[in-house]
């Protein structure tokens, strides 16, 4: 497990510089650390997204609202992470049409199949790249997180 997600971060970690030293299209030459007003209220050690020339990297999101949990299981906490991904996208000028890759985390790789249906009623075809691991421990005791990088050109 660890090293599924060590190498999970240095393929994140040379996706972020690839993005900035390519530099196609960057604003201001910089990769933008950008939160809503909600992620900046839960003072947690990490920026929502950021921007790095076309590309918009969403750290997880779990299926949280007001900062609990939904309750029910893998298939509400799904719903929930999902619509939290498309919202952070939606803040930032892109949509779920512009994600590329999707790294999902799961606590029990025996739900990937009903996670499988929820991610379906959120992206179709053509689908996004994706991973999907099983986690020992997530955040707030979770079932599922999803971080996603979206391919948003910004001369839109």
């Amino acid at each position: 497990m660890a090293r599924a997600s060590a190498f999970h971060c240095l393929v994140t970690c040379c996706l972020l510089l690839t993005a900035i030293h390519a530099g196609a299209g960057e604003r201001s030459g910089k990769a933008e650390f950008l939160n809503s007003k909600e992620a900046l209220a839960g003072n947690l050690p990490f920026s929502e997204a950021v921007s790095a020339g076309n590309y918009l990297f969403l750290s997880g999101q779990i299926g949280n609202t007001g900062g609990k949990l939904v309750e029910g299981g893998i298939v509400p906490e799904a719903r929930q992470a999902m619509q939290n991904v498309k919202s952070v996208l939606e803040r930032n000028g892109a949509a779920l049409t512009d994600v590329v890759k999707c790294t999902v985390f799961l606590a029990d790789i025996a739900e990937w199949p009903t996670f499988n249906n929820v991610y379906r009623e959120f992206f179709h075809q053509p689908f996004p790249a994706r991973s999907a691991l099983a986690a020992s421990g997530l955040a707030m005791n979770a079932r599922v997180e999803v971080e996603c990088i979206a391919y948003v050109p910004r001369a839109r």
